[in-house]
């Protein structure tokens, strides 16, 4: 072979080779293109779901009840993963837990879940692990209010479902839409991008915002737990409402729990009490009684013997008596002393049919329609059922069962001119930027005459002013209410000394603006600590003194218009002496009993209210003065 032959056959080689790898590199392109990253290749279509983010709760001033934090979730498979150790060494970096936990849950699995829900971000580990490293975004609900909204929002799974509560009630709002998101794989089984592919983005839940207020739920929570440490009492519960529209601005029960670490934390404490258990009311239910003796036509100044003990049945074997002895009370003072021996005596001549038609009315014996679940089952039998003793159980809140709510809607009853409302919580629920749901005011029924509420709320207001809710009453407010002190029922009785205290209030008088209903579940009977007088009472004004101080949308009446008001009234009185109306000389009773100076005033068309028991030490007006008949003489009396 020639010199220039071989030279000649060399670049053939060369040309052939080149020709060779760049025919090679074509082939491998196309298959590429057509194969590995086909994006009409329907073997390498994936879908993924996306859930859209968890609707959140508020207050009534927008403050964040629920929040969704940013979770993790990571995974490793461990077919694509080339170095154990190194990977082990980096994971537990970051999130701070020793190798071996994660080292015992990667044994003889090809997929495996490290962290379901971690706050630490371990993205930047993808570069170095982008096969074998799989890490998805979550969001796990947690709730900055802690203790406060726990019985009423309820709290989620680790799967972000609702399972009690509100969070449970109003799942279906709640919850995100998922989207099952395209993509594509190559040959490989790595991601590749494809602009024919169509995203559409995860749908958010709905935000609920409730009718409570933080401050308000701060204040009340803070001050039953205060009575409870002071009264020794096993627990506490208290409502406030907007007596107008049914909106509750605050449920509390201590003892609660936190919802982020509800696992911590017995069943009991999980309970909404207000709305789940049904108590005997006591005392709190006799303006049933009175609401009906008005309806009848009975004056709120007739008087009636309450003297004591009240032998019931005639024989003896059943005598009522009164904390307090009384003698003649009038029915306001009835309601405003809270006496057994009158309450009992006027529903016996009013008859159990009036009673019941009352209470009925009143909201006792049906649900209330509050938009909780959970509402406990009422007991309120028909007058069919009731035995010899219901007429002097019932009529003082005994062998009736009813929820704290039923309790505080019948007094919202009195407070806003008659109306049985329906109480809500929602106040509006959004999705989108559009309401889907908007609370409002409902009205079940008129239940009370204009005119009867009216005469109710002046009676209750003389019930904190001059009778047993003497101290819920409030400096510059009429503050009008009830107390209560009802026996635990216990193995088919009473206890003797484990009590429900209460007590029901609202103010102003004459456009209530705030309604609460406090209760103590069984203080101690250590300085008689055991009436709603004693426990409950003080904690209506603690908890009003404080929501007054901080909230400028509760308006007093002037000063001014309190003048107005009196001088109106002197005007009528006036009047009535100028036309003729007949006039009486109040007579001196000073140092007479009680029973005797009503006698004396009574004959003479004078009605009386008394304060205190015993003989009369102060009268007003004073002896001599002329007053038109059916007046009111102020007695003031003492043992």
């Amino acid at each position: 072979m020639t010199k220039s032959y071989l030279n000649f056959k060399t670049r053939i080689n060369v040309l052939t080779g080149g020709i060779l790898i760049i025919w090679a590199l074509f082939i491998f392109k196309l298959s590429e293109i057509q194969i590995i990253n086909a994006t009409d290749n329907t073997q390498g279509l994936r879908e993924e779901k996306i859930e859209g983010n968890r609707g959140n709760i508020f207050d009534i001033n927008n403050v964040s009840i629920t929040q969704n934090l940013t979770f993790y979730q990571i995974a490793v498979r461990l077919k694509e993963l080339d170095n154990k150790e190194a990977f082990l060494n980096d994971i537990s970096k970051c999130t701070g837990v020793h190798e071996a936990v994660y080292s015992e849950k990667m044994n003889n699995r090809s997929y495996v879940i490290l962290e379901k829900k971690t706050r630490k971000d371990c993205e930047y580990l993808q570069s170095k692990y982008p096969k074998s490293l799989d890490i998805k975004k979550d969001y796990k609900r947690y709730y900055p209010e802690h203790e406060l909204f726990g019985q009423i929002v309820g709290f989620t799974d680790t799967d972000d479902r609702g399972i009690a509560g509100l969070e449970y009630q109003y799942e279906e709002y709640l919850k995100g839409k998922s989207v099952n998101v395209p993509f594509k794989i190559n040959g490989f089984q790595e991601r590749i991008y494809d602009a024919t592919l169509k995203n559409k983005d995860p749908e958010n839940g709905s935000d609920i915002y409730l009718t409570l207020n933080k401050e308000y739920q701060a204040i009340l929570r803070e001050e039953l737990l205060k009575q409870v440490e002071k009264t020794s009492a096993i627990g506490a519960m208290g409502i406030i409402i907007n007596p107008q529209d049914g909106k509750i601005l605050s449920m509390v029960n201590v003892p609660d729990f936190n919802p982020n670490l509800q696992k911590d934390f017995q069943g009991d404490y999980k309970r909404n009490r207000i709305v789940s258990d049904t108590i005997e009311p006591g005392s709190t239910f006799k303006i049933v009684t009175i609401a009906s003796a008005l309806e009848q036509g009975i004056d709120r100044l007739d008087e009636y013997n309450v003297e004591g003990p009240y032998d019931f049945y005639g024989d003896g074997s059943k005598m009522i008596e009164d904390h307090e002895p009384y003698t003649v009370l009038t029915l306001e003072e009835i309601l405003a002393f809270s006496s057994n021996i009158g309450t009992i005596k006027l529903a016996q001549n009013l008859g159990k049919e009036n009673i019941y038609k009352k209470a009925k009315e009143l909201g006792f014996g049906s649900e209330t329609g509050l938009n909780i679940q959970g509402e406990g089952r009422i007991k309120f039998r028909n007058t069919k059922d009731w035995t010899a003793s219901s007429m002097h159980s019932v009529p003082i809140g005994y062998e009736i069962a009813v929820t704290p709510v039923h309790i505080a809607m019948a007094y919202a009853s009195i407070a806003n001119g008659g109306f049985l409302l329906k109480p809500y919580l929602i106040d509006k629920v959004i999705r989108n930027d559009e309401k889907i749901i908007q609370g409002k005011r409902k009205v079940k029924n008129r239940v009370l005459s204009q005119n009867d509420s009216e005469i109710l709320r002046n009676m209750l207001f003389n019930t904190v002013s001059i009778g047993s809710g003497k101290g819920a009453s409030l400096e510059g407010w009429d503050v009008a209410g009830k107390t209560g002190t009802a026996q635990k029922s216990m193995d088919g009785g009473y206890s003797e000394s484990k009590h429900l205290s209460s007590f029901v209030g609202f103010f102003p008088k004459d456009n209530p603006q705030l309604l609460a209903l406090i209760i103590i579940d069984e203080p101690t009977m250590i300085n008689n600590q055991f009436w709603g007088s004693v426990s409950a009472a003080p904690v209506f004004k603690s908890v009003m003194k404080r929501i007054i101080n901080i909230d400028s949308d509760i308006k007093i009446v002037s000063n001014d218009k309190r003048r107005d008001i009196t001088e109106k009234l002197k005007k009528s009185n006036q009047v009535l002496i100028q036309k003729n109306i007949e006039l009486v000389i109040i007579p001196n009773v000073k140092d007479k009993s009680v029973r005797d100076a009503r006698e004396i005033l009574h004959k003479i068309g004078i009605k009386t209210k008394v304060e205190g028991y015993g003989r009369v030490i102060s009268q007003f007006p004073e002896a001599g003065t002329k007053v038109p008949k059916n007046s009111i003489c102020d007695l003031e009396a003492h043992i």
